[in-house]
């Protein structure tokens, strides 16, 4: 067997001039994952901003624009500011010192970080403009830790890029865009899998626990990581007594801290879970654990109203159908990872079955597309089915296509105020 190490010097020995044309340039940053990705994900914004200033204005507009305030006098942000982007804006100004109760179930992470920018910018930027550059930066993070997850999946650039293309172009990709926590909750749960396929524990610890100070289905990414965690010791239980075990309960802080905040904000460590009990508008969401029921239920309604036997208003579309297409393809990508890459994909397709446990548990499905965004396994199945069969490459092409028009007669819906998840 040949070696390919190279020889090393000698201590006192001179290192040799490296040839000029060997030497990356000045501006050799620009073509890295860094800079390219931020082109990417910096362009997809500008053209979000392009297609709500052509079309907003002159479309029919609903109840989801601000009748006063924020967001209801025409500027080049104000449509990211639609439905729940209310409550993230109260936070950010009032925090949760507010009388409108619903207000509580929405968590601190997103606000504070809109609240530090204008805080560091003394005031001279607006809370559009914060809340804009927080999720430009959050969505531009986490499609470079997709990018180099997609590597640990795959040989060469296009396939990675592909599952970057995949999640930008998803049906509620819009989101990440919009004055909503979606962008940093999937660039901190992207960099905690990453780290963890690096087998980097401090720094995947680290991030697990804003992750959780986030949204509580951050429980999933945790039990991801775990997952990853115990396959790096193949899956052997004594490779579990590790101090690194320690970082997955200690990720749960971030929740502690939000406990913590709320009792100091309202008086109620448990505002966040109790915000929604005796609000009308929201009373559809009750606690079930039995999943089974609330899937059988949705999918008979589904398929009723694919059937024609009840009609297909926005509502029956936007929260059940579209839902339940999108809850079937995360069960289809996660069946589809763990035949595939068996071993190396357990954790992935374990992370979406749990994802749809985690998203039914109350009684409902509304908004589930949204919620799905940081389902990676997704946008690696797609390519996985693509790489696997060459012959078929295009199709995969055509689903990212057939997803974008998806996703922007969605976002149409929503910067004109319409109900869109």
């Amino acid at each position: 067997m040949t070696s390919t190490a190279v020889p090393s010097r000698v201590a006192d020995q001179a290192e040799p001039k490296q040839p000029e044309a060997d030497r990356p340039g000045r501006w050799a940053w620009l073509n890295g994952d860094y800079a390219r990705v931020f082109a990417v994900v910096l362009a997809w914004n500008v053209v979000l901003i392009a297609v709500a200033y052509l079309f907003g204005p002159s479309s029919p507009t609903s109840e989801g624009i601000p009748k006063t305030g924020i967001g209801s006098t025409a500027s080049l942000l104000a449509h990211t500011y639609r439905w729940d982007a209310g409550n993230y804006g109260e936070i950010a100004v009032h925090a949760y010192t507010g009388s409108y109760a619903p207000t509580r179930a929405f968590y601190p992470v997103f606000p504070i970080l809109v609240w530090l920018v204008q805080t560091v910018s003394f005031g001279t930027i607006g809370l559009l403009l914060a809340g804009f550059l927080v999720n430009l930066v959050a969505t531009w993070l986490a499609a470079v830790a997709l990018l180099k997850i997609g590597r640990h999946f795959f040989d060469g650039e296009r396939a990675p890029w592909l599952v970057v293309a995949a999640f930008l172009t998803a049906p509620a990709a819009f989101f990440l865009h919009a004055f909503y926590s979606e962008a940093v909750f999937c660039a901190l749960g992207f960099w905690a899998y990453l780290f963890a396929l690096r087998r980097q524990w401090l720094w995947m610890g680290l991030t697990l626990i804003p992750l959780t100070a986030s949204r509580i289905t951050a429980a999933v990414f945790v039990g991801l990581c775990f997952l990853e965690f115990w396959r790096s010791k193949d899956w052997k239980l004594r490779g579990l007594l590790s101090w690194n075990l320690l970082w997955f309960p200690a990720a749960f802080l971030g929740l502690g801290g939000v406990l913590l905040y709320m009792k100091l904000q309202t008086g109620d460590a448990f505002a966040s879970f109790n915000a929604l009990k005796g609000v009308k508008s929201w009373s559809y969401h009750k606690f079930d654990p039995n999943i089974l029921g609330t899937l059988w239920g949705e999918a008979k309604l589904t398929a009723h109203a694919l059937l024609g036997d009840v009609p297909m208003d926005s509502w029956t579309l936007m929260s059940h159908v579209l839902p339940m297409i999108g809850l079937a393809l995360l069960f289809a990508s996660s069946v589809y990872v763990l035949v595939a890459l068996r071993a190396k994909g357990v954790p992935l397709a374990l992370f979406g079955f749990a994802s749809i446990v985690m998203l039914t548990m109350n009684s409902n499905v509304v908004s589930v597309h949204r919620y799905l965004l940081p389902c990676l396994v997704m946008y690696v199945a797609l390519v996985l089915f693509g790489e696997r069969r060459p012959q078929l490459r295009g199709a995969v092409h055509v689903v990212l296509y057939a997803n974008a028009l998806v996703c922007g007669t969605i976002y149409i819906r929503f910067i004109t105020g319409f109900w869109a998840g």
